[in-house]
C-alpha cells in the first residue's frame, strides 16, 4: 500500500527523513517494499487493516516508534443548518452493524486541493471532482470507506440497509449490470437499490456535475458477507477489501465527521443533522495488565512504567492496572496481544538475549513403562503388529455398574478375547496374523475390590501352520523375550494341553491354543508378576577362551510328547559346563516305529577355565540322560 510522504508530513510535522522512517517501520512494524520518490510502499498485514491501512493509522505508528508527539485535532459535528433528516434503517443488524447518514445541501463540486490530488494519485486513485475526491481521500486517511448519493435522485428520502431481492439489478458506476439475490446487502431508497453495500456504488443516485444536494453515508458491514458477495459478483474494490477485514464500527463516525469537515471547507454547502443507526454498539475491550506476568511470558525485566508508557504512545487508554486498546485496533483481544505490542515497540532486535529459566525435574524411573517399551522393541522387529482392543468383555470378575451393552458388562480378565477377535478379523484378509497387545486386565481381590494386572498377549495364527509349529514358534518367542529381559530359571511346564511359564515357583504366563477359525497359538505374560524378576541391565559375560564340544543326540519318544517337554527334561538337571541345549530337528518318517517320533537336540559343552576333554563331555551327557529319565520315557536312536 503506497503512502505519499508529504501527506504524512502534514499529519506529523516532526517526522524524520523517509529513509529513517522506512528503516524504523521495518524493524518495529511492517515490511517496506520501497521508499522512492517520496512514496512509502508498505506491506500491511491482514490483521492490521482496521487501523494501519490508512494515513492516520500509519502516522500514529510512526510517532510511537520515533517517540514523537501525536496530535489529532478533535472533529466535532457541524451545526445543522436545515431540517432535512435522513434516518438510516437497518433491517439485518448482523449484516450491517452501523449506518450513519447526513444530508448536505447547496454544495459546489469544484476541484479538490493539489495536496489531496497528490495523495490520491500516489494511492492509485484519479481525481474526479471535489466531492468524490474528499470521500476517496477520507477513506485512505481514516480507513473508513464513504459514499455519497445525489439526494434529489433518491425516492422517499429514505436510506435502508437491506438484503437484495431475488433477481434485483444494480448498475454499477462502471456500467456493469449486476443481478443480485438475498445473500447480498444493498443500500436502498424507498423503492430501489442504490448500490451494492460495502462494494460498489450504483448509477441510480450517482453524483454528477449537476448535483447540488447529497446524502453522505458511512457504514460498517459484516466482513464475511462482503468478501463472499465480492467474489460472487466479481467486483473487488478498496472498500470491499477494507470491509472484508472487519474494520471497527467506530471508524464510521470518525470518517463521516472528517468528510463533512472537508466538504464544508472545500465544497461549501449546508449540513443537516447527522443520523446514526447503531443497534448493538461494540464495547471497548479492557485488559488487565500484570507486569509480573509480562516478564514471565517474555523472559524480560521491564518495569510497569515503561510498559504503560509504550502503550500510551500507541493510543491505549491506561486506567490503573487496566488498559484499553484504541477502538480501531480490532486485532487486540487478550493479554498476549498487549505483550506483543510492547515488545515490538521496544524493537525485537533490541531485546536482551535472556536464556529461559526452567525448573529441571529429575527423571523418575518407571520400571513398568520401561518394560512395556522393551517388549514393543522386541516384538515389532519380529514381525508382530501391536493392537489395541476394548477393556470390556462379556465375562469377567469385575462387573460394570452401567454397562453399554450385555457384551461389555465386565472389565476384561484377560487379553485373549480381544486377541481372538483380532485374529479372526485379520485371517479374513491375510494368510497369517502375528499380533500383540499390552494392556490391563482386572480381577477381584479377597475383599472384593478390583485388582489391576498388566498383561502382554501374543497371538500367532496361520492358515497353513500346524498346532505343533505354532506352539514351538510362540514358545521360542517367549524364551527369547525372557532371555533378553535377563530373566533366569524360567520353566515351561505342560498342564492341561497348555504350557505354564513359572519363575521360582510362581506362574507368570501361559501358552495355549487360541480358539479361532484356524490353527493358532496364544501366549499371555503377566508383566506385573514378571517385573520383579527383570534384570535392569544386561550382565557382561567375557567371551570364553576355550573351545566348545558339541554332541547331537536323537531321542525317540511318543508322538504325544511335545518338543518342549523334551527340552524341559534336558534342562532339568545339567552340570555348569553345559552352556546350551538347542532343538535341531523332528523326524517321523521311514525307520521310526508307529506312534513314535525322533527329536534331535544339540548339547554344547564349554568351560570358562580350561579345555574340556571328550571323556568329560561324554560324562556330562550321561549324567543329563539319567536326569531326563526321571521326567520322560525315551530311547536313544
Amino acid at each position: 500500500m503506497k503512502f505519499n510522504y508529504k501527506t504524512l508530513e502534514r499529519l506529523v510535522p516532526e517526522i524524520p527523513a523517509i529513509e529513517i522512517v522506512a528503516e524504523k517501520i521495518t524493524a518495529h512494524l511492517f515490511e517496506i517494499e520501497s521508499c522512492e520518490n517520496g512514496v512509502l510502499d508498505v506491506k500491511i498485514l491482514p490483521n492490521r487493516y482496521s487501523d494501519a491501512a490508512c494515513y492516520r493509522g500509519l502516522a500514529r505508528e510512526i510517532t510511537a516508534i520515533c517517540k514523537l508527539p501525536y496530535k489529532e485535532g478533535k472533529i466535532t459535528a457541524p451545526k445543522a443548518l436545515h431540517k432535512n433528516k435522513v434516518q438510516p434503517v437497518i433491517e439485518v443488524p448482523s449484516l450491517c452493524r452501523r449506518l450513519i447518514a447526513c444530508r448536505v445541501e447547496d454544495i459546489s463540486l469544484g476541484k479538490s486541493p493539489a495536496w489531496m490530488q497528490e495523495a490520491l494519485e500516489t494511492y492509485g486513485i484519479r481525481s474526479i471532482n471535489g466531492l468524490v475526491d474528499i470521500t476517496n481521500y477520507v477513506t485512505i486517511e481514516t480507513g473508513q470507506p464513504l459514499h455519497a448519493f445525489d439526494a434529489d435522485k433518491m425516492e422517499g428520502g429514505q436510506l435502508v440497509a437491506r438484503q437484495a431481492h431475488e433477481g434485483e439489478e444494480v448498475e454499477t458506476l462502471d456500467g456493469k449490470k449486476i443481478i443480485l439475490n438475498p445473500s447480498a446487502l444493498v443500500l436502498s431508497d424507498a423503492r430501489n437499490a442504490l448500490d451494492i453495500a460495502g462494494i460498489k456504488g450504483g448509477t441510480r443516485a450517482e453524483i454528477t456535475a449537476k448535483t447540488k444536494n447529497i446524502v453522505l453515508t458511512a457504514g460498517n458491514f459484516d466482513g464475511t458477507l462482503i468478501y463472499k458477495t465480492s467474489k460472487r459478483v466479481g467486483i473487488t474494490t478498496d472498500a470491499s477489501i477494507r470491509f472484508s477485514h472487519n474494520i471497527s464500527p467506530a471508524l464510521a463516525e470518525r470518517g463521516i465527521l472528517r468528510a463533512l469537515e472537508l466538504i464544508l471547507e472545500i465544497c461549501g454547502g449546508k449540513a443537516g443533522t447527522i443520523c446514526d443507526t447503531y443497534p448493538k454498539p461494540v464495547k471497548p475491550i479492557t485488559i488487565p495488565f500484570e507486569i509480573k506476568r509480562f516478564n514471565t511470558l517474555t523472559g524480560l525485566a521491564f518495569t510497569e512504567a515503561d510498559c504503560l508508557t509504550s502503550l500510551k504512545r500507541l493510543g491505549f487508554l491506561v486506567a490503573g492496572k487496566k488498559v484499553t486498546p484504541p477502538v480501531e485496533r480490532t486485532d487486540i483481544t487478550r493479554f498476549e496481544d498487549v505483550v506483543e505490542e510492547i515488545t515490538r515497540l521496544q524493537g525485537y532486535a533490541d531485546l536482551p538475549a535472556t536464556p529461559p529459566r526452567i525448573t529441571v525435574t529429575p527423571v523418575i524411573p518407571q520400571p513398568m513403562r520401561q518394560l512395556k517399551d522393551a517388549l514393543q522393541d522386541m516384538l515389532v522387529p519380529l514381525g508382530f503388529t501391536e493392537i489395541l482392543t476394548r477393556s470390556f468383555s462379556a465375562e469377567g470378575e469385575v462387573a460394570l455398574e452401567n454397562p453399554l451393552t450385555s457384551e461389555q458388562a465386565f472389565l476384561r480378565p484377560s487379553l485373549m478375547e480381544g486377541a481372538r477377535n483380532a485374529v479372526i478379523l485379520n485371517l479374513k484378509s491375510f494368510e497369517a496374523a502375528a499380533l500383540f497387545e499390552i494392556g490391563s486386565a482386572f480381577h477381584k481381590k479377597t475383599n472384593h475390590e478390583p485388582a489391576e494386572e498388566v498383561l502382554c498377549g501374543i497371538a500367532l495364527a496361520s492358515k497353513g501352520m500346524k498346532d505343533e509349529e505354532a506352539f514351538r514358534a510362540v514358545r521360542g518367542i517367549m524364551e527369547t523375550i525372557l532371555i533378553r529381559l535377563g530373566v533366569g530359571d524360567a520353566l515351561f511346564t505342560e498342564e492341561n494341553k497348555a504350557l505354564v511359564i513359572t519363575i521360582k515357583g510362581e506362574a507368570v504366563g501361559k501358552i495355549t491354543r487360541l480358539e479361532a477359525d484356524h490353527v493358532s497359538a496364544y501366549a499371555e505374560l503377566s508383566l506385573t508378576k514378571l517385573l520383579p524378576h527383570v534384570s535392569p541391565l544386561p550382565h557382561y559375560t567375557p567371551i570364553p577362551k576355550y573351545p566348545v564340544i558339541v554332541r547331537d543326540v536323537s531321542f525317540m519318544v511318543a508322538k504325544t510328547v511335545k518338543i518342549g517337554t523334551v527340552m524341559d527334561a534336558a534342562w532339568h538337571d545339567v552340570p555348569k559346563d553345559v552352556t546350551d541345549i538347542r532343538f535341531i530337528s523332528l523326524y517321523e518318517g521311514k525307520g521310526i516305529p508307529e506312534g513314535k517320533k525322533s527329536v534331535t537336540l544339540r548339547f554344547i559343552f564349554q568351560s570358562a577355565k580350561r579345555t574340556l576333554t571328550d571323556i568329560e563331555a561324554d560324562s556330562f551327557l550321561s549324567y543329563i540322560m539319567d536326569a531326563m529319565k526321571e521326567k520322560i520315557t525315551f530311547e536313544i536312536k
